[in-house]
């Protein structure tokens, strides 16, 4: 049975676990949902957690596929989206190490969202050296024999705890964006995906 996962800006610890299970795909052929990771991630701030969003538009309304959703720069969300992560995280130990490819990324201007979101993919994949052959499905994914995780919350509660820059001991806040991981535990980050 075939895992199926959304397309994820800068996901989560649990989406990368998932996505590199051998029998995962995600799916570019799927309508955009808002409100989501498609175009969300969440990283934590002295103040607390900080969502960053990436502004879209959907030539085909809502009937449009994620590989069809353009990212909108009506909005000057690059800057926003840098000074959110450096100010989050410029003072952790790996911060010199990763943040220029950040920075290098979310001011490419990309066209299309899903080529911003794979590229976020890659650039984990890179600086883990997790080895990850992602598949990009060729047609919506439908069917009995797959286990749909398109639209479903994944379990962050067994992830093992990390020191995160602005938790209080004993108060660890899951679901965070893989940003949160590696800023904070650097190539040692793979342990976290890696079983």
């Amino acid at each position: 049975m075939r895992n199926v996962l959304p397309l994820n800006y800068f996901g989560s610890i649990g989406y990368f676990q998932q996505l590199l299970r051998p029998d995962s795909v995600i799916d570019v052929h799927e309508h955009f949902i808002k409100q989501t990771g498609r175009s969300r991630c969440e990283i934590l701030s002295a103040n607390g957690r900080i969502h960053l969003s990436v502004p879209i538009s959907k030539p085909h309304g809502s009937k449009t596929a994620m590989k069809d959703v353009v990212v909108s720069y009506a909005t000057d969300w690059q800057r926003i989206h840098w000074k959110a992560i450096e100010s989050a995280y410029a003072s952790s130990a790996f911060f010199e190490d990763y943040g220029p490819d950040i920075q290098e990324l979310i001011f490419s201007k990309p066209i299309l969202l899903h080529e911003l979101t794979i590229s976020t993919i890659e650039l984990v994949n890179r600086w883990l050296d997790l080895k990850l052959k992602f598949v990009c499905s060729d047609r919506f994914m439908e069917g009995s024999q797959i286990n749909d995780l398109r639209n479903k919350e994944l379990d962050h509660s067994t992830i093992t705890k990390y020191y995160q820059l602005f938790s209080n001991p004993g108060d660890f806040q899951s679901g965070l964006s893989i940003l949160d991981l590696i800023f904070s535990e650097g190539p040692m980050a793979r342990k976290w995906l890696i079983p």
